[in-house]
Parts: C-alpha cells; sequence; structure tokens
C-alpha cells in the first residue's frame, strides 16, 4: 500500500551500532521527516491502537480503571501526576529480557495461550490488574515500525575491498 519515497533516506551500514544517544540527529530527522510526510506515523499509531483494543487481555480498560482508582483514592491529584505514576507502574509491569523474576523475588511471567506475557506482583486477586503491554502488541508495533522504516530507508551497501 504504501510506495517507496521518491527520496529515501540513505543509512550507513555503521547505523546497525548506534545508540539513541550516537544516533547522527539529522538522519534521525531526515527518517522522522518521511515517516510523517508518507503517513507512516499514522499508520504505525493506528496498528498500536487496533493490537491494543483486539487483544483480549483488555489492556486500555485496565488503564483506564487504574487511573480512576488512583485518583479516587487520592494518591495522585494532578493529571502530571496521574500520567507519570501510570506510566511508571506500566513500566514495572513490563516482562524482564533477561529474567521472570523481579530482584525482590514476587515478580513472575507467565504467557497465556495468545503469547502474550503476564505479569503478577505476588498481589491478592482483589488488587490491580497487570499493567504490562501485552507482548503481541509490542511485538505487532515493532513489525509495523520495521515496515514503515524498510519503506523509507535505504541502507547503503558497505564497499566491496
Amino acid at each position: 500500500m504504501s510506495q517507496r519515497p521518491s527520496t529515501p533516506v540513505k543509512v550507513p551500514p555503521s547505523a546497525a551500532n548506534y545508540t539513541p544517544a550516537t544516533l547522527d540527529p539529522d538522519l534521525r530527522s531526515q527518517i522522522n521527516t518521511i515517516l510523517l510526510k508518507d503517513g507512516h506515523v499514522t499508520k504505525i499509531q493506528e496498528a498500536l491502537l487496533h493490537a491494543l483494543n483486539s487483544n483480549s487481555s483488555n489492556w486500555p480498560t485496565a488503564i483506564q480503571n487504574h487511573a480512576l482508582t488512583l485518583l479516587r483514592s487520592g494518591e495522585v491529584t494532578t493529571f502530571p501526576a496521574l500520567l507519570r505514576r501510570v506510566l511508571d507502574d506500566v513500566r514495572e509491569g513490563q516482562p524482564s529480557t533477561s529474567s521472570t523474576s523481579s530482584a525482590n523475588g514476587k515478580s513472575s511471567a507467565s504467557t497465556n495461550g495468545n503469547g502474550d506475557t503476564k505479569k503478577t506482583n505476588g498481589a491478592s486477586s482483589s488488587e490491580k490488574l497487570p499493567l504490562a503491554i501485552p507482548t503481541s502488541v509490542i511485538e505487532e508495533a515493532l513489525r509495523i515500525t520495521r515496515e514503515s522504516l524498510d519503506a523509507v530507508c535505504e541502507i547503503e551497501e558497505k564497499g566491496s575491498g
């Protein structure tokens, strides 16, 4: 559906070793400009939203309920504090790539039949739901982002020597 841009961004092979700190700001700007101009950012956002809403975990509702609980309990009283807290809680709930338990040994990851990783934190069943973004949603977001980057970037080949 998306066409190759008329002038794809030329990306040097060394970019594979870049980190966010070492990525050339001009290269990042060029890529972002084309992603925005060609509608890829909207495509990525829509795919992520669809994946979140169609996932059986009902993640958006879990986040909304968590936010309401924080507001009703008085733990947070302003929108900036609420946003910070919810984002922190989501980050805490993300599956670890190196281990399935936390430093305190209370967290564990399990996978349901859909390949989604669910976290439990040793809390009683009456406490809030796990807030980790489902693994399948992350994988879909990464897949569509890679497709978009492939459409707008051309990796320069190493010189044959």
